[in-house]
């Protein structure tokens, strides 16, 4: 939704190149600043969608202290950090701000229920004028479901919660991981992220992931082709698994039928159309 968002605000994208495990590439962000007119950063530290990366303390403190030199504001995406059982790994880079240009954003739709829409924003020295914008442009908020989710988080039973969950997803995470590897085709390469509830897969170079998605999606099954996820040609042999849904053996044999139609594709790839014979009039 963040491709489609910033399209509607008629601003462009600028993607910099993720690591899988470390995340955001502090390097390539710097020469992007160096030579780009770049007027605000999008990141995801900690948990990133839909790679699922990390990025080191240390890093996320660089990444503050370079967007605060350059007077260049972060808008930094928690909604998964909750999602990570150790409190540093899941700190916020927000943590190491000092001077109110991090714009922290969070929610509580993936480690309580979708349905429940509710977030909030820390928005430092923007604080007045997000106040202001939602004031005036946002939907209005349940008061009641804020004032129950905020005795809720007041509670022991939460934490647990978390614990819970994040136990459910790594179990999965395996479960998921293991059908891949009998599945899909060989050479297939996958994800393997701490935590959270998304698996990237990059295919064989001959499988396009949305030729996949439709020949899927006529069986009822669905998933995340890796065009979505660019604003580029990128990733047309990559593709998003999320398993937050119902994790049951319907799910399972659909993860597996994903692997059993790539592997036809990889076998017996379409027929190019047969040219047409040219006949004299």
């Amino acid at each position: 939704g963040y491709l489609d968002l910033i399209e509607s605000l008629g601003l462009r994208v600028l993607e910099i190149p993720t690591h899988p495990a470390t995340g955001l590439s502090l390097p390539a962000l710097e020469l992007a600043l160096d030579t780009q007119p770049v007027r605000a950063v999008l990141a995801a530290p900690t948990l990133s969608n839909p790679l699922g990366s990390v990025m080191p303390l240390a890093a996320k403190q660089r990444l503050v202290k370079l967007l605060a030199q350059r007077r260049v504001p972060l808008i930094e995406d928690v909604v998964f950090n909750d999602l990570l059982s150790g409190d540093q790994r899941r700190k916020a880079a927000k943590a190491w701000d000092t001077e109110g240009n991090v714009m922290v954003c969070g929610s509580f739709a993936k480690t309580l229920t979708p349905g429940i829409r509710l977030g909030w924003v820390e928005a430092g020295r923007w604080r007045d004028a997000v106040a202001t914008h939602k004031r005036l442009q946002g939907a209005a908020t349940n008061v009641v479901l804020e004032e129950a989710l905020a005795d809720l988080l007041t509670q022991g039973s939460y934490e647990a919660h978390l614990r819970r969950l994040t136990a459910s997803m790594r179990q999965r995470r395996h479960e998921a991981r293991h059908l891949i590897a009998h599945h899909f085709p060989p050479g297939t390469r996958v994800s393997n992220p701490p935590s959270g509830d998304t698996l990237w897969l990059e295919l064989h170079p001959a499988i396009a992931s949305m030729d996949l998605f439709k020949r899927c999606a006529s069986e009822g099954i669905t998933f995340g082709p890796g065009e979505l996820f660019t604003a580029t040609d990128r990733y047309r042999n990559c593709l998003r698994l999320n398993f937050s849904g119902p994790w049951n053996a319907i799910t399972m044999q659909a993860l597996a039928r994903i692997g059993e139609i790539a592997r036809q594709m990889l076998e017996r790839p379409a027929a190019s159309p047969t040219p047409p014979v040219l006949r004299r009039a």
